[in-house]
């Protein structure tokens, strides 16, 4: 899927026609989001090492790691999409693709917000369970007939019903603070006044990422590689934030001359009430989504077709694009300030600029220089970024079904040097397994 590693055209030195430093960038991303996943549990972390919270104007270090995930997987749909089209597929089944991996990330996102919300079942055995069914769900299947592919093919249909299963059984506590029916996924199947069913308070981090995935490639299927077109969305995107800040109803209604349009108008702002319901338009669809759209931008030209065909061309391409993104950024700075919870436009094209200038220092360092060795210690990771991202919290919830405390280390009674250095090796331990499963030749795949 885009999220992962797709088979990248050669941008400089690299086996197998792969752009090293889109593989090592990936890797480091996914690598720092388990650490700082890890690390936020400890009391004593300086404040740098952990988000930003409420209206507070500022971010930290965890705050860039997220949206560098989404420019990522923005800079691998060019890569992605482009290849199916050339293998002779229509833009109808590549959309069908699209809406299926899409579905798959907004189902995985639900199953993990409702669990870190209650997780039923003994030492929550449901939300291990779940896990273990995305895993079988998910793996990718050989393209060899055979034995093999037969067996991968009962083992993903298991895993579909055992998800299925898992999700009709779910029952959470109800509360005063408990979603509306409305919000339910499913629907209210069990009396409402006494228990809830699965419902979407927000859509978890892999949901967020699935709406943003879905409109940055919508948006490139139409655009394809004309990047002017591409840059041009990002921001059309970010817009969409502020139009989400502002009081249109009231304004349309003081113009009478709108008066013989008002049937379109009162139905357009119904669908955006409908569909802002269940998910956030200016955020989720336009902040967030123009961070997916500036890697569109990017991944653009890696392309062979784009017409920067050196490491230089890139280069210098890539500065004068993460310096505009800067630039953007310190203009939208004013009006709404850096924040993460709100998805701020300042914050989306800050951290998308920071995640381009890191791009352009590993391209130098890696598809310029040739100094690829360093990165084994995160490649694992960049191959197979899905699984690792899942991996961390299946290892707690493998913990906690056994009573084992898997974050020992966090104990306040040790030094905070050892706190925080047992995160990072909780991560890279997370890495190294995500490398060892790809030996047995099991992938995750959406």
């Amino acid at each position: 899927m885009p999220l992962t590693a797709a088979a990248t055209p050669a941008a400089g030195p690299g086996a197998g026609g792969r752009v090293a430093s889109v593989d090592a960038l990936r890797g480091l991303v996914i690598t720092l989001m388990i650490f700082v996943n890890d690390v936020s549990a400890v009391p004593a972390a300086p404040a740098w090492l952990k988000h930003a919270h409420g209206n507070e104007d500022k971010m930290t270090l965890p705050d860039v790691v997220f949206p560098g995930f989404l420019f990522i997987a923005g800079m691998a749909i060019p890569l992605a999409l482009e290849r199916a089209l050339a293998q002779g597929r229509t833009h109808g089944q590549v959309l069908r693709k699209v809406l299926a991996r899409t579905l798959a990330l907004l189902v995985m996102g639900v199953l993990m917000v409702n669990a870190e919300e209650f997780n039923p079942w003994y030492n929550g055995l449901w939300m291990l369970l779940a896990y273990l069914a995305m895993l079988l769900a998910f793996g990718g299947v050989p393209e060899a007939r055979g034995r093999a592919r037969v067996g991968w093919r009962m083992a993903s249909g298991l895993g579909w019903l055992g998800l299925a299963v898992l999700a009709v059984a779910y029952r959470a506590p109800a509360t005063p603070e408990s979603p509306s029916p409305y919000h339910l996924v499913l629907g209210p199947l069990f009396d409402a006044k006494e228990t809830t069913w699965l419902h979407h308070s927000w859509w978890g981090i892999l949901g967020l990422i699935g709406w943003a995935y879905l409109t940055a490639a919508v948006f490139y299927l139409l655009l394809h590689r004309r990047r002017e077109w591409l840059v041009g969305a990002v921001g059309l995107l970010t817009m969409l934030y502020v139009a989400g800040r502002a009081d249109y109803a009231s304004r349309l209604a003081a113009r009478g001359w709108l008066d013989g349009f008002r049937p379109v108008v009162t139905s357009l702002q119904d669908l955006y009430g409908v569909v802002g319901a269940h998910v956030s338009i200016g955020e989720s669809l336009g902040s967030l989504a123009a961070i997916t759209m500036a890697g569109c931008c990017l991944g653009a030209v890696l392309l062979p077709s784009s017409g920067v065909t050196t490491v230089t061309d890139r280069l210098r391409w890539g500065a004068v694009f993460a310096g505009g993104l800067g630039v953007a950024a310190l203009l939208f700075d004013p009006l709404f300030g850096l924040n993460k919870i709100h998805g701020t436009p300042a914050w989306c094209l800050l951290c998308a600029a920071l995640t381009a200038a890191t791009w352009l220092a590993l391209s130098w360092l890696m598809d310029l220089r040739g100094w690829t060795g360093w990165s084994g210690v995160v490649r694992p990771a960049g191959a197979n970024p899905l699984l690792a991202y899942l991996l961390h919290p299946l290892l707690y919830a493998v913990g906690d079904l056994a009573g084992v405390h898997v974050d020992f280390y966090h104990n306040p009674a040790w030094p905070l040097a050892v706190n925080i250095g047992g995160s990072l090796l909780m991560a890279l331990l997370v890495v190294q397994a995500t490398g060892w499963l790809a030996k047995t030749g099991y992938r995750l795949k959406v």
